[in-house]
């Protein structure tokens, strides 16, 4: 639905069609809150069974803020019409109140050319001798400036070289020698830096080497969070004895409730070696 088709079905508000009335309720569906669609709907219900309750009037009832406005719309069979006659009323007091006639008469002075004042002989003699000198004047002008502009514009003669051209060339020379030394530096500073990195990777392969062996040293060395009675089982019929002798003894420190259950296992141990 565009626009020119939903005016017309509201100018046709008083008589809808069953066609119009599926639009504007397939209107209220998408907009529920689309009052004039809501209106309509219940002003066509309220037509058909007066008596029987709409859906659309409480629609239309929660947005209008004048009930009795929107119940003489609903109720009376041609408010609709008697408000777009109303409105075209208005419409052409509105156009009648422009005065067309006095637009008309203006532009037509406008259009009709006013008639140039006539000049006496002697003034007309006198400003044709006022042009004819400026217009001398200014091509006296205009040659004397295009003159002094070919003397200004001349080609600069080249300067010999004195004592301040040798001297710049002096100090670009200098620079030159200065950044070509700091260029040498920097690369003595990278050779020098090459040699030390391989003498770090040296140092960095000791510190490795150390490590490995502190982890070697700390692999023989009995961990305390694997002190239980099931791992000096385990250590014993493996044949290491001595560790697992060691693991009882730190289980009897650890609980002495248990130290004589512990004893008679290292005496155990004991006896098989």
């Amino acid at each position: 639905m565009n626009a020119e088709q939903f005016l017309k079905i509201v100018n046709q508000g008083d008589n809808l069609n069953r066609e119009q009335v599926n639009q504007l309720f397939k209107l209220h569906e998408n907009f529920p809150y689309f009052q004039i669609p809501n209106v309509l709907l219940a002003k066509y219900e309220n037509k058909k069974n007066k008596d029987a309750g709409s859906e659309f009037l409480a629609w239309s009832a929660i947005n209008s803020p004048n009930r009795s406005w929107l119940k003489r719309l609903i109720e009376d069979p041609n408010s609709i019409s008697e408000l777009f006659q109303e409105n075209q009323s208005l419409r052409i007091d509105q156009t009648t109140e422009q005065s067309p006639d006095i637009e008309e008469e203006d532009t037509e002075s406008e259009l009709i050319p006013k008639p140039i004042p006539e000049q006496n002989p002697t003034q007309r003699a006198g400003l044709l001798k006022k042009l004819g000198e400026n217009l001398t004047t200014n091509s006296n002008s205009g040659e004397k400036e295009s003159q002094e502009k070919k003397k200004e514009v001349k080609k600069p003669r080249k300067k010999r070289p004195g004592s301040d051209d040798l001297i710049e060339t002096i100090k670009k020379k200098e620079k030159k020698e200065i950044v070509d030394e700091k260029k040498k530096e920097q690369i003595d500073i990278i050779k020098s830096f090459s040699k030390k990195e391989i003498k770090l990777a040296t140092i960095k392969e000791i510190e490795n080497f150390q490590k490995q062996s502190d982890l070697s040293e700390n692999s023989t060395q009995l961990n305390p969070n694997l002190l239980s009675e099931s791992y000096a089982k385990l250590l014993s019929k493996q044949g290491k004895n001595k560790k697992a002798k060691e693991i009882y003894q730190k289980l009897m420190v650890k609980f002495p409730n248990k130290s004589t259950y512990f004893a008679d296992l290292i005496k155990e141990l004991e006896e098989k070696s």
